[in-house]
């Protein structure tokens, strides 16, 4: 009898930890959301690339190199796994189709800007999986929120 009690507590004790720190988090989540302040990098954008064909790791470089000498780039990452360039600018200085056309464009491999699709606008990152553990999630904090 003691021992099942003991057990009761301890689980009610680690069920009600669980629980003030998922509170924790929300209220975080909501008092960052909600904050009146502007946003601190708001200028700078991210945008996407995808190559249609493999691209070598060397000519990924050369491909990174030409975009970093562009004005108003920030970084750029090349996933040669997926065929994927991401950078980022500051859209006061240059705009993504700017940079697609002067450094991407004309590198001999096929590829497109990726353009959001509405669809994806609404789901608030474009990049996450709605079926994932993380994108489960952030639609739950997103709906206790908003």
């Amino acid at each position: 009898m003691k021992i099942n009690k003991k057990v009761k507590i301890a689980a009610g004790s680690i069920l009600g930890i669980a629980f003030l720190l998922f509170a924790t988090l929300i209220v975080h989540v909501a008092y960052m959301v909600k904050k009146e302040a502007k946003e601190p990098f708001a200028h700078v954008q991210m945008s996407r690339t995808d190559f249609q064909q493999p691209v070598d790791s060397a000519s990924a470089l050369a491909i990174q190199n030409k975009i970093k000498t562009l004005k108003g780039v920030k970084s750029t990452y090349f996933n040669l796994k997926d065929n994927i360039l991401i950078y980022t600018f500051d859209n006061r200085e240059n705009t993504a189709q700017d940079i697609y056309n002067n450094a991407i464009k004309n590198t001999g491999f096929a590829s497109s800007r990726h353009i959001v699709s509405s669809k994806e606008m609404n789901t608030g990152c474009p990049v996450m999986n709605p079926n994932s553990f993380y994108g489960k999630l952030s639609t739950l904090v997103a709906k206790v929120v908003n």
